[in-house]
């Protein structure tokens, strides 16, 4: 049985743009961030995003957060480090 996986590949909702508080999300981040209710507006770093995130986690476990948090924890590394 040959079965096709379809994917709906949507650039726009993946690639990442600046947002009004100057950080680079994508709208599916900014929609995972809205879903558990963080205020990303209110950080003006990836670090600080990355420390809110981590403190949600603390009192939710959720592996779509969790997944977010090291892919904004890899990329805060690679633009931070000299």
């Amino acid at each position: 049985m040959n079965e096709e996986i379809k994917v709906d590949i949507n650039p726009e909702y993946t690639m990442m743009k600046k947002q009004k508080n100057g950080l680079y999300l994508s709208q599916e981040q900014v929609e995972i961030l809205e879903e558990n209710n963080i205020d990303f507006t209110k950080c003006k770093t990836l670090s600080e995003l990355i420390y809110t995130i981590e403190m949600y986690i603390n009192d939710e476990n959720s592996d779509v957060l969790n997944n977010l948090l090291d892919i904004l924890q890899e990329r805060n590394y690679y633009q931070n480090y000299k």
